[in-house]
Parts: C-alpha cells; structure tokens; sequence
C-alpha cells in the first residue's frame, strides 16, 4: 500500500509540471545527445586523420626501404663482379710471376754458358786446339745460343709488360672495391634508419603484436615439420579474421596478397652452390636452393606477401616465411638478424634481413625454398633467371 500510495503522488507530481517545462528539458536532452554525437563524429575524424597519415608514413617509408634495397643488392652484385675479376687477375699475376721465374732461371743458365765461353783466353784454345769437330760444335752451339737468349728476352719483355698491366688493373679493381665497400657501409647505415622508423611506426599501429609473436612462437614449438608449421600458421591466421569479425573490428574483407608488385628476384645476390634437386652436404636431394652470398649481405622479399613467421625453426635455424599469392609460401633461412615482422605486407625488393657478417665466415649461405600448397617446388617457376 506504501508503495501504491508513493507511486501516486510521483504520478500526480509528474502530471503537474507544466508541459512547457517538459517540452524545454525535451530539448535540453536532444541537444546534449546531438552534442555528444558531434564529439563522437569529430573524434572519429581525428583518429581517422591520425590513421590515414600514420598509413602514409608508413607507405613512404616502405617505398624509400624497397629503393634503398635496390641500390643495395645493385652495389653487391657490383662488387661480387669486382671481387670475381680481382681473383680471376690475381690467379693471372701468380701464373705470370711463375712464368717469369721460370724464364730468368733458362736465361741464366745461357748467360752462365756464355759467360764460361767468353772467359776461356785465346791463349789457351791456340795452346790446346780441338779437333775440327769440335771446333764446329762449339761454333754451332754459339749460333744457336745467341737466337735463343734474344727469344727469352723478348718473351721476358712481353711478360713483364703484360704482368704491370695486369698489376694496374688489380691496383684499380681493389681501388674500386674500397670504393664501393665505402659507399655500401653508407647505404646500410642509412637503410637501417629506415628500418627502425618503420619498426617504431609498425608496432605503433599493432598494439597486439607481441601477443602474436608468443602465440606464433608457440606454435612453432608444437609443429613437428616445415609443413605443419605452416599449415598451423594458417590455421591461426583464419581464426584471427573469425575473432575480429565477430568482435566487429574487421568489416572489410581480409586484404587480397598480391605478387604482381614487382619483378620476383632471388633473396639474395650471390652465387647458387646448390640447385633445386642437386644433392646438397650431407648428400640429400634439395628441396631448395642455397645461395652464397657476402659476409652482412642484405636479404629481400622474392616476391610480394605477408610475413607469417620469424624466429627459430627445427634444423632450419633463423628463418622467415612469407606468405605469397595462390598457396604460394618462401622459407629463408640462415639468416643472422630479421627485420620484418609478423604480419607485416612486404613488396618485392624490400629489405627483411641480413646475412652473418663475420670474418670467421666470408661467404655465407642462404637457403631459399619456395612452395605452393605446402609442398616444395623449383622456384624457376617464379623466377625465370634460373632458366
């Protein structure tokens, strides 16, 4: 009854007001709520502004990556070619310091030859003249003796000639090889400056990405072969797009991989020591390829994609998996630093690594397998200058 009798009086207290009063607060309320939809909306636009130009950043950060990558692989392929004629001369200038050596030690002994004839007095051959045979001989071995010494003095000539250009052209390939060593140490530093500006810009925008990286390490720990791991990546990829939908995150349809952004280009400049098929060190039949590369070269994305995995991985040590178009996937391996990260989306040519950089190994090697639906294929399919 107490509460029958309260609801009541609030009734009636309600009916009393005036409907002016309660048109005015109508109002009041409508414009409170078309005040809060106005700071809603003009947030909404800031962020969108920030977004669109933290996208831009990153997008010409990107491209500035691919054109430093560019002049990089350029400079190393330069100086492969540089280092290749240095070892071709030098082979060149120890076979001719050979030759020479040789020739200086015949011309010696006819100089010696002549030298014992030239000290025999006149005296002594009147004294004890030999029969005319021997006198003929003697005459005979002194005319050819003579031709002989011109021809391994002109051919000395010759040699040494060739030999001070071919010390020229060393001196000149080793100046340039300085040179362009300089000028490579210039382009990394430069490069790894816009390395770490995307790095801060990419983590910025993926606030769950070391979550991530732990789930997908995770992963990888539970994966018994190259083809779980990625079929498990996927897997995990798929559930995340699910999970964002139905948080109501992602609207718009998972972003189409694309590889037509460029010319696909091996990994790495170098040379290939180990073919698709041929047998590799341990005498097993390669399901890649492995490169050779230079001591810190840099190492780029084949092909356009999306990074699903860094890190250590079985027998395969530092590696990275790049997901391609069509059921395309690369595995690089042997890497000694990664600079993408996951869930990145790389274009052809932009940097993602270096090699080891250490005298105790000049001449690293990469490894480079491509496959397609899990299963490993000759990458000549994509890359034609493998014939």
């Amino acid at each position: 009854m107490k509460r029958l009798a309260a609801l009541l009086i609030f009734t009636v207290s309600v009916m009393c007001i005036p409907q002016h009063a309660l048109a005015r607060d109508e109002a009041a309320l409508l414009d409170t709520m078309k005040e809060k939809l106005s700071n809603e909306s003009e947030k909404k636009k800031q962020l969108q502004k920030r977004y669109d130009k933290v996208a831009s950043e990153l997008r010409d950060v990107k491209f500035k990556l691919r054109k430093s990558g560019h002049a990089i692989r350029e400079n190393e392929d330069r100086l492969q070619d540089i280092e290749s004629r240095i070892i071709k001369l030098e082979n060149k200038k120890a076979s001719l310091d050979a030759t020479l050596k040789s020739e200086r030690v015949s011309i010696i002994k006819l100089v010696l030859i002549l030298e014992r004839i030239r000290k025999t007095p006149p005296q002594a051959m009147l004294a004890k003249p030999d029969s005319p045979y021997k006198v003929a001989q003697t005459a005979l071995l002194m005319e050819n003796i003579i031709p002989a010494v011109k021809r391994h003095a002109e051919k000395l000539k010759a040699n040494l000639e060739t030999l001070e250009k071919v010390s020229l052209d060393l001196d000149r390939e080793q100046k340039s090889l300085t040179e362009r060593t300089a000028s490579l140490k210039s382009q990394k530093d430069s490069l790894q400056a816009l390395l770490d500006k995307k790095e801060r810009i990419f983590t910025a925008t993926n606030n769950d990405l070391e979550a991530k990286e732990i789930t997908i390490q995770g992963i990888s720990l539970k994966a018994k072969n190259l083809e779980e791991l990625v079929a498990k990546l996927k897997e995990e990829e798929q559930r995340e797009i699910e999970r964002l939908q139905a948080a109501n995150i992602l609207r718009r349809k998972p972003t189409i991989l694309n590889m037509d952004d460029g010319e696909a280009r091996l990994p790495v400049s170098g040379i290939v020591r180990v073919a698709y098929h041929d047998k590799d060190d341990v005498g097993a039949e390669s399901k890649g390829l492995t490169i050779e590369g230079r001591s810190g070269g840099l190492v780029i994305a084949p092909m356009g994609g999306k990074i699903q995995f860094t890190g250590m991985f079985k027998r395969y040590g530092n590696i990275i998996i790049i997901e391609h178009a069509d059921g395309y996937h690369s595995l690089i391996a042997g890497l000694e630093k990664i600079t993408g990260s996951i869930g990145d989306h790389v274009k052809s040519g932009e940097p993602i690594g270096v090699l080891p950089d250490s005298s105790l190994i000049p001449r690293p090697k990469l490894y480079y397998e491509l496959r397609q639906n899990g299963t490993p294929v000759n990458p000549s399919v994509k890359f034609s200058d493998l014939g």
